[in-house]
């Protein structure tokens, strides 16, 4: 059961992928998303916990960052839409803060 839990949340992770593949920054948001979907479900032996927990870490400073608006001015520039209550900004840092909590999680399922 944990094992489909682990590749529906990859699958999410995907999406937000996918999604992101017409943005004019998802040069940014692609990789790190994919990167965020398939590191917990590497082996042991190719990525350690504690490189696992220090990249949650500082996924989720990034993402705080940015969904607080502290870094929309280093970030590409594009029209703001809003979706949900919250602006492109706010929607990205928090898909950070989330793929931070899947990262810190996702070995222990």
């Amino acid at each position: 059961m944990s094992r489909i839990i682990k590749w529906a949340i990859a699958l999410i992770f995907c999406s937000f992928a996918l999604v992101n593949l017409n943005d004019p920054d998802g040069f940014i948001w692609v990789p790190v998303y994919v990167t965020v979907a398939f590191l917990p479900l590497a082996s042991i032996e190719k990525v350690s916990v504690r490189l696992l927990k220090f990249y949650s870490l500082f996924l989720f400073i990034v993402g705080a960052l940015v969904a607080l608006g502290l870094l929309n001015s280093i970030m590409p520039w594009q029209a703001d839409d809003r979706m949900g209550n919250m602006w492109e900004h706010q929607r990205e840092g928090f898909g950070l803060i989330l793929g931070a909590i899947w990262l810190w999680f996702g070995r222990k399922l």
